[in-house]
């Protein structure tokens, strides 16, 4: 099992980037700027909150301090005055798209080097593994 270990983590070195100053961001947010790509409207802070699983007091830190970087812009609802919508600004997409083509880009090497079978493949056992240690965790495992 050792001999795994260190194939899990020399495997663990090549495919994954450190992040460096440039790429740096935390979590949560380029969590709620990606959220905000990909889905078609533009979202409330509280379903941010539902989607996210986060706390509504943090999901709205989060978006104040995307709005002063300019990755995210704040629209009053005409209905609700009290009430917004988030929207991604053309800066938060050139920011996460850098993002993942940076982390990404082992993963597109690996798919291209591997081929498209055994990437499938790999794809569908990380899926399985991932799975499983998630039910371990419910198990108290």
């Amino acid at each position: 099992m050792i001999e795994k270990m260190q194939e899990i983590n020399l495997f663990s070195r090549m495919i994954i980037h450190r992040a460096t100053k440039e790429y740096e961001i935390p979590t949560q947010h380029l969590d709620l700027l990606s959220q905000l790509l990909t889905h078609k409207e533009d979202l409330t802070p509280m379903c941010l909150s539902k989607i996210m699983g986060v706390n509504k007091t943090i999901i709205s830190r989060i978006i104040d301090s995307l709005n002063k970087g300019g990755y995210i812009v704040k629209i009053k609802d005409p209905r609700d005055k009290r009430s917004y919508f988030v929207s991604i600004t053309e800066l938060g997409r050139e920011k996460v798209n850098k993002i993942y083509n940076y982390y990404l880009s082992p993963i597109y090497e690996l798919h291209r080097k591997l081929g498209e079978e055994d990437f499938s493949k790999l794809i569908y056992y990380i899926e399985k593994a991932n799975k499983k240690m998630n039910q371990n965790k419910g198990e108290g495992v």
